[in-house]
């Protein structure tokens, strides 16, 4: 089992969210490429794959964010997600 802090875990989410961002760039700019070929069934591929790597990137993000911060006071309580 290995001894890291929350904040280290944290930061480790944060990498992780950074490689989905590359990977979003990546798929974007492959669907741009496509141009003619918008309504084809590649295309079509593309975007799903890009919903599903949204939802990653922002899960880690999140993740990330409440773990780094975790056991610094803030606000009296903690939440998982904040949608101020």
């Amino acid at each position: 089992m290995s001894d890291k802090t929350l904040k280290e875990l944290g930061e480790e989410y944060e990498q992780a969210a950074t490689m989905v961002k590359a990977r979003i760039a990546r798929k974007r700019e492959q669907l741009r490429s496509l141009k003619d070929s918008i309504c084809s069934n590649e295309a079509y591929e593309i975007k799903s794959e890009l919903k599903i790597l949204y939802a990653e990137h922002r899960q880690a993000k999140e993740t990330a964010d409440y773990l780094k911060v975790y056991y610094d006071p803030h606000e009296g309580k903690r939440e998982l997600f904040s949608y101020k």
